[in-house]
């Protein structure tokens, strides 16, 4: 499984190291990356504490640089064809479809038209739901991101942590069933 902490607060670095720790020690075989990356400086910072990958919500050729430097997948967003021509040239490993739900899977079955050897992973508004992800897989991405629409911060304010572990299990469960 793969989790992208979102670089987020002044404390965001801190929260990184302690969650890498945490992982490593209790959840061996996941990794752990860090999100909304969107400068040189962030991805400095962060390459030294070896995140699994680093997701960026733009395409900025400087973060792609270090990542490549430290060999870390890099997963710029994108929306446009330039966009995923400049990141793909620039070293992404996966190009992160940004805002998804503004696009659809058919746009994601365009692009494959024109980019069959790139890896899409579309995110934002992307729902857990046996239909949704199917449509998503049926077009040809390699994975989906999905946040807040499953992280929900009800669960997570009142620390029903049984109930946010079943909805994160059964999320997988479904995207697993429409890639087989």
């Amino acid at each position: 499984q793969m989790f992208e902490y979102t670089n987020r607060g002044v404390r965001a670095a801190e929260n990184f190291e302690r969650l890498q720790k945490e992982a490593v020690k209790n959840f061996p075989g996941n990794f752990i990356g860090i999100g909304t990356i969107k400068t040189a400086a962030d991805a400095g910072q962060f390459v030294k504490m070896h995140p699994s990958f680093v997701v960026s919500p733009l395409v900025n050729t400087e973060v792609g640089e270090i990542c490549s430097a430290s060999n870390i997948p890099w997963m710029p967003g994108c929306l446009t064809p330039t966009e995923i021509q400049q990141a793909s040239t620039h070293g992404a490993s996966v190009i992160k479809i940004f805002p998804a739900s503004a696009v659809g899977p058919s746009y994601i079955k365009a692009l494959r038209a024109v980019f069959p050897e790139i890896y899409l992973m579309p995110t934002g508004g992307i729902k857990a739901e046996q239909a949704v992800l199917k449509e998503w897989f049926d077009a040809g991405v390699l994975c989906v991101g999905i946040g807040s629409e499953l992280l929900d911060k009800e669960l997570v304010q009142n620390r029903k942590w049984n109930e946010l572990r079943g909805k994160i299990k059964q999320a997988r469960e479904l995207a697993i069933s429409c890639t087989t």
